[in-house]
């Protein structure tokens, strides 16, 4: 029975045991049971599943179907699963193992045979059952447990064949091309933007001689498309009923492209010249300034909010040596003194004006005050105190960068 298998190797691969059997077969059970349409190059926007798990028969557990479990108890739960579990489970163990498995595959504590066995199984995934093309076709499901682990799964099988190949994923590569200048109405466009933040993620567990070449040849191709979708999604009308609720599909989309950014700051460090669409957040800051003061969700402009906060504090990396030499960087003087400026200006045209910062405070657990306090006029501290250095940040770089006691004192 293949769950039974399926169960056996996600134990086997967790415990570190050697996998006996030959690569083929463990090829097939990871193989993923996604149909596509014919002619399907990955960009569809529905996720099928057959009607059964392989090899169960006809009968399911009605409630299975419904289960939503949480992406940080799939690893815990299923070696203890019942045979007996729906094909979206299925699915989730194959993209569990997956990611597992490329972990294990890149880890020097794991033996070298048990690593080139992991290889050989996704050579053959690659190659062979273009498992590429199924997980960028599962981006577009509308089950967002399903979307997220896909573009986790494909994340770490681009990076791993990055490393292994020297090559950026053709498939990966195809659809981000399309999907990006095609918003707003390309589907699984957060699963693309989920899947790129995670590879420039993974880039990071690379010894530093080695993530500039990776972040080179994957942002290369990518670099015109990413700073053409930041001005599409940044100057989108944010004031329409898309945007009115923090879990519509719009809103989404605005989410995962701010983690997207994020991790195209951490990035920049690693390079001596930036890429262009490392330095836009930078450059065109008015946009996000102006989605700050619209009309979306709070939790929107709070996460916008604390990003410039990032930028301005140099936030991008943690090593202290590092972080002082991308401060001497020539690009890094040029565009914290264009943030600086937009700022600055916006600030004199009384934009703070526009930005509300009350409501209910966040609390672990819920959004209501302990007892005995009242939070009615109460604004969010943490908003309120990263705006603040973002303020003092660009006026402390504008002053420490005024060419003349004149400019100085204009600032």
């Amino acid at each position: 029975m293949k769950i039974s298998l399926l169960q056996q190797m996600y134990k086997d691969v967790l415990a570190g045991i050697p996998l006996a059997r030959e690569s083929r077969h463990y090829s097939s059970l990871m193989n993923l049971c996604v149909e596509q349409p014919p002619g399907g190059d990955g960009s569809c926007h529905q996720q099928h599943l057959p009607p059964t798990a392989g090899g169960t028969g006809s009968h399911q557990d009605s409630d299975m179907s419904d289960v939503v479990p949480a992406t940080d108890d799939l690893s815990r739960s299923f070696a203890n699963m019942s045979s007996s579990f729906c094909p979206r489970e299925v699915t989730l163990l194959q993209l569990t193992l997956i990611k597992m498995m490329v972990a294990k595959a890149e880890s020097q504590e794991i033996e070298l045979h048990t690593r080139q066995k992991y290889c050989e199984i996704f050579v053959l995934l690659l190659k062979e059952a273009k498992i590429d093309s199924k997980l960028i076709h599962l981006l577009g499901s509308d089950d967002r447990l399903l979307s997220h682990m896909a573009s986790q799964s494909l994340a770490s099988l681009v990076y791993f064949q990055l490393k292994e190949e020297d090559a950026v994923n053709v498939p990966w590569l195809s659809f981000s091309l399309a999907a990006l200048p095609g918003f707003p109405g390309v589907a699984g466009l957060p699963g693309c933007l989920w899947a790129l933040a995670a590879i420039l993620k993974e880039t990071r567990k690379d010894a530093p001689a080695a993530r500039a070449g990776a972040l080179k040849k994957l942002l290369a191709p990518l670099d015109a498309v990413l700073e053409g979708f930041y001005n599409a999604i940044l100057l989108h009308h944010f004031d329409s009923h898309h945007y009115t609720s923090p879990y519509s599909e719009a809103t989404n989309n605005l989410i995962s492209f701010i983690d997207l950014l994020e991790a195209l700051l951490v990035s920049r460090v690693e390079l001596e010249i930036p890429f262009r669409c490392q330095r836009i957040l930078f450059l065109k800051v008015s946009y996000i300034l102006n989605v700050i003061s619209s009309s979306i969700p709070y939790v929107i402009k709070k996460k916008f909010i604390l990003l410039l906060k990032k930028c301005v504090l140099c936030k991008s990396r943690e090593d202290a040596k590092g972080g002082s030499l991308f401060l001497q960087s020539p690009s890094w003087c040029e565009d914290m003194l264009a943030l600086s400026n937009v700022v600055l200006q916006v600030v004199n045209l009384t934009w703070l004006n526009q930005i509300p910062l009350s409501g209910k405070s966040s609390y672990f657990g819920s959004s209501e005050t302990v007892p005995g306090h009242d939070s009615q006029g109460a604004s969010d501290q943490t908003a309120l105190r990263a705006l603040s250095l973002v303020v003092l940040k660009a006026l402390e770089f504008k002053i420490h960068n005024s060419a003349t006691e004149a400019e100085i004192k204009d600032s």
